[in-house]
C-alpha cells in the first residue's frame, strides 16, 4: 500500500568542487548538510481514525556526482547528473498522531456547532530511539539547468536540480527485527522487512566562486578556457 506524501521543504547547503574531465563532463564532489523526512496523513477506513505520521531528520552527506553539460550560453546550461552518495544522521524525530472527529457539538452561548476530535495516540521520540540506522548510502540521477549572473560586481551560479534518490540500505537497524531491542516506536510502522528509502529532491541553489574570478573558478561555465590556471578544479560554496 503507497501512501499519499505531501512535500517537505527544508533547507541545504554546503561546498562542492567542480573537477573538469572534458570540455563537457565535469566531476563534482560535494559535502553537504540536507534536511530529510516524509509527512503524510491520511484517514483509516472504515475506522475513520484519521493518521499524521512524519520524520524529520538532519544529515552530512557526500556525494560523488558527474555532470554532463550542453554550454549553450552563460546563463543557459543544462546538465544531466549521475552519482553516489552517502551520509550520516546527526539527529532528528518522528512523530504519529492518531485521532478521530467526533460528532459536531453545538454551544448555547454562540449558537454555533464545534468539531471536537478525541485523541489517540500522540507521541514525538528522536531517531536514536526508533533504533533508526543513521548511516545512508544510495544513487542519485536527475537533470538541471545553470546559469551565471552578476549581482553588482559579483558573479554568481544559479543551479535548478530535479534529481531522484535511491537507498542501498535499509532505513531501520536490525536489533528491532531480531527481538534484540524493544521497538520504541512500534505504533509508527512495521517492524518486519526492508525500507530503502527513495525521493525525489527538488533544489534551487546558489553558488558563489570562492576565486575572484569566475572564469578561473568554474569548469562549467568558462568558454575561454584558455585563461583557466589549472584544471584540477577549485573549491566553491553554495
Amino acid at each position: 500500500m503507497r501512501l499519499p506524501q505531501s512535500f517537505v521543504y527544508t533547507p541545504t547547503g554546503g561546498v562542492f568542487l567542480d573537477v573538469p574531465l572534458t570540455a563537457a563532463v565535469v566531476f563534482a564532489p560535494e559535502v553537504v548538510y540536507v534536511q530529510r523526512g516524509i509527512d503524510t496523513k491520511y484517514t483509516h477506513y472504515p475506522t475513520g481514525i484519521k493518521v499524521h505520521y512524519s520524520i524529520s531528520t538532519h544529515y552530512v552527506d557526500l556525494r560523488l556526482p558527474v555532470e554532463l553539460t550542453w554550454q549553450v550560453s552563460p546563463w543557459f546550461q543544462p546538465f544531466v547528473t549521475v552519482g553516489v552518495e552517502a551520509g550520516m544522521c546527526l539527529s532528528g524525530k518522528i512523530r504519529l498522531d492518531r485521532h478521530k472527529n467526533l460528532s459536531p457539538l453545538f454551544d448555547m452561548d454562540t449558537s454555533r456547532y464545534h468539531s471536537s476530535q478525541h485523541v489517540l495516540l500522540d507521541k514525538t521520540i528522536p531517531v536514536d530511539s526508533a533504533n533508526m540506522f543513521l548511516i545512508h548510502a544510495g544513487a542519485v540521477a536527475g537533470a538541471g539547468i545553470r546559469s551565471k549572473v552578476t549581482i553588482g560586481y559579483q558573479s554568481v551560479l544559479l543551479k535548478l536540480n530535479v534529481s531522484f534518490h535511491q537507498g542501498f540500505v535499509d532505513a531501520y537497524s536490525s536489533y528491532e527485527k531480531s527481538g534484540d531491542s524493544q521497538s520504541i516506536n512500534v505504533n509508527a510502522y512495521q517492524i518486519t522487512g526492508c525500507r530503502l528509502p527513495q525521493g525525489m529532491e527538488i533544489t534551487l541553489g546558489v553558488a558563489i566562486p570562492l576565486k575572484p574570478r569566475l572564469r578561473d573558478a568554474c569548469a562549467n561555465f568558462a568558454n575561454d578556457r584558455y585563461y583557466r590556471r589549472s584544471n584540477r578544479g577549485h573549491l566553491f560554496g553554495y
